[in-house]
């Protein structure tokens, strides 16, 4: 379930040099509705508008303002085809014209504490989604510690979780999710860096169903996680992550603000979402904060 092992960016063209060549796609509400409700994802409220600042910004406010019903396990969801104000890790833009942006408020009874791997187990239940619609998209795509998806080393999605407590113990995980339909060139400079797109891995990509496939899947795949990561925190998913990590036996850098911090071989991850680094010392965990992963020939 690994990428391939080749991370030059192929000159691929983007479908996306201008507005007017992005691909006109919708959600489907009444379809999207049906799987969500044949799936564990059932009672999720889901909300689509044309644009928005930040679906991350819209849902933080929200639950501030929401009281905490006790037993709640109906999440939030808000879609905007265009956000003005997205933003990735580190503030990186991420305004998502070429891709699904949304965000997910999951209520949670713990502590942060307990939220370690949470971001690592939202990508996997991403890259299972993506399966689930189209098996031949599982090869093709790996994960990045600690919170991207990839194409042959190009970016493919990208999540940002932030949290609002609700009460002693409970809180809610705002999950922020962009993932590239097409390649836009305009993000690709915004980021410095080649993206990938769904479309360019997917023959017969179909921009006026797929996209709701895609979420329902998702949402599906994320409240089904929920479950587990709620009664065993992110363990059980430690060893699918690691068998779909895009970099694992390979030498890697981590860097904070462009300062490189440690080097070695990725080994994976633990129990607790840690990076398993092999240095020169040993072996090391890895917790994400604000670091960044590079393949070492980057």
């Amino acid at each position: 379930m690994t990428a391939p092992p080749d991370r030059s960016p192929p000159s691929i063209p983007s479908l996306a040099d201008d507005a007017a060549a992005l691909p006109a796609w919708h959600i489907d509400a009444a379809a999207l509705r049906t799987a969500l409700d044949a799936g564990p994802a059932r009672g999720w409220t889901v909300e689509v508008v044309e644009e928005t600042g930040s679906t991350n910004a819209d849902l933080t406010q929200a639950c501030r303002s929401a009281g905490w019903v006790e037993g709640e396990d109906s999440a939030r969801v808000r879609v905007a085809y265009r956000q003005t104000a997205g933003r990735g890790r580190q503030g990186r833009p991420w305004q998502g014209q070429a891709g699904l942006t949304f965000s997910v408020a999951m209520p949670l009874a713990l502590t942060p504490a307990r939220l370690s791997g949470l971001s690592l187990a939202v990508g996997l239940a991403l890259a299972e989604a993506l399966e689930d619609v189209a098996p031949v998209l599982g090869p093709r795509v790996g994960l990045k510690w600690p919170n991207d998806l990839q194409i042959d080393g190009r970016k493919l999605a990208g999540i940002l979780i932030e949290s609002v407590p609700a009460r002693p113990g409970a809180l809610w995980a705002v999950i922020g999710i962009g993932l590239n339909l097409v390649r836009d060139a305009r993000m690709e400079a915004a980021l410095g860096r080649p993206l990938a797109g769904v479309a360019e891995a997917l023959p017969g990509f179909n921009p006026a169903h797929l996209p709701t496939r895609i979420l329902g899947a998702v949402l599906n795949r994320l409240a089904a996680m929920r479950a587990v990561f709620l009664a065993e925190g992110f363990a059980p998913m430690a060893a699918r992550w690691s068998a779909r990590d895009a970099f694992r036996d390979e030498p890697v850098r981590l860097l904070h603000d462009g300062t490189l911090l440690a080097e070695g071989l990725a080994r994976g991850v633990d129990g607790d979402g840690h990076l398993l680094l092999e240095t020169a010392d040993g072996l090391q965990r890895i917790a994400s904060g604000e670091v960044s992963l590079r393949g070492a020939a980057a």
